[in-house]
């Protein structure tokens, strides 16, 4: 069986922890543009079937040529279908369904509010500790995003498609909080590609047989774009960013690699103002200061603490 790997070195693990959540942070709150059109123009449903099938494929391929999937425990498999069942099939059919809905800055406010859930399990549990100024940096970041989010120009749609929009989001809270507790604990038992593939492999195994022609191409004159979408969406937002999330996991906590990724409401932001077209506002301008600031006072400190004094030589 695999081992997962480990490193010694505290700093070296924070900064390499660190760093994959930044990356994480780009690819994964850009990906929320990306999306944006295609899911107008295409189920959702259709786009998870085509995700997926198309990524297990491509697990499924490299599993003839790369070891990975070899020495995993039955019980080990029945943790991995658990993992798939909550954040593929789950997580992912209610993540895109609230895509197609929201606008998608309020959207990822809502799913900002998941590493503060998973800081309050892992602070009672004792996985994880924080200081009173930590919780309050917590609440300053959140301060930032929200005024992020405010001066977001609302979208008209029918009220019934805004609150199965919001239903959908939170639903998508729900189940990526799970899948990170769950990834945390896999993470202590496997390999890190284990972990970031086998889910995959086990998701679109689980999804195509209910609906095989739905992985099919796409046909049509917005073919293309959908097309372009699902290679950043399986290539960078899956593939890459899966692996930058469980590097993150594992090397500075679920609770800190998601207050990171609460970074992505900045980027999705700027994303729209450039891509879509929705100039940035005074407002969301000083939230993204505030939010830096929160993140600055928490994971800045918290950083110097962990790097160690150089010794006094008497």
């Amino acid at each position: 069986m695999d081992q997962p790997n480990t490193d010694s070195s505290l700093p070296g693990r924070r900064k390499r922890g660190t760093l994959a959540a930044w990356g994480l942070v780009l690819f994964w709150g850009f990906h929320y543009v990306v999306l944006y059109r295609p899911l107008r123009l295409i189920d959702p449903e259709r786009y998870l079937f085509l995700r997926f099938g198309w990524a297990a494929t491509v697990v499924l391929v490299l599993a003839f040529f790369l070891p990975f999937l070899r020495g995993i425990s039955p019980g080990n498999w029945g943790r991995l279908l658990l993992l798939s069942l909550v954040g593929v099939v789950g997580y992912q059919w209610v993540f895109l369904r609230a895509v197609a809905i929201l606008d998608p800055v309020p959207l990822v406010l809502i799913l900002s509010l998941g590493p503060v859930l998973v800081a309050l399990y892992s602070h009672i549990r004792g996985h994880e500790s924080f200081s009173s100024f930590q919780w309050g940096m917590m609440l300053l970041i959140g301060a930032g995003i929200s005024l992020v989010v405010r001066g977001e120009p609302a979208r008209h749609a029918a009220h019934d498609a805004q609150r199965l929009g919001f239903l959908m989001a939170f639903l998508s809270l729900i189940f990526f909080t799970l899948s990170t507790l769950i990834t945390r604990s896999l993470l202590s038992r496997m390999s890190m590609m284990q972990v970031t593939l086998a889910p995959i492999l086990l998701g679109g195994a689980l999804l195509v047989p209910v609906h095989p022609s739905w992985i099919l191409p796409p046909r049509g004159a917005h073919a293309e774009i959908i097309l372009l979408s699902l290679l950043y969406s399986i290539a960078i937002a899956l593939f890459l960013c899966y692996f930058l999330w469980n590097v993150a996991i594992r090397d500075i906590g679920p609770s800190r690699a998601g207050l990171w990724s609460n970074g992505q409401p900045i980027v999705v932001a700027v994303g729209t103002a450039l891509f879509l077209h929705r100039p940035l506002g005074l407002g969301q301008i000083v939230g993204g200061l505030v939010a830096v600031a929160g993140f600055w006072g928490f994971f800045g400190l918290e950083m110097k603490r962990v790097v160690p004094e150089p010794e006094q030589e008497t």
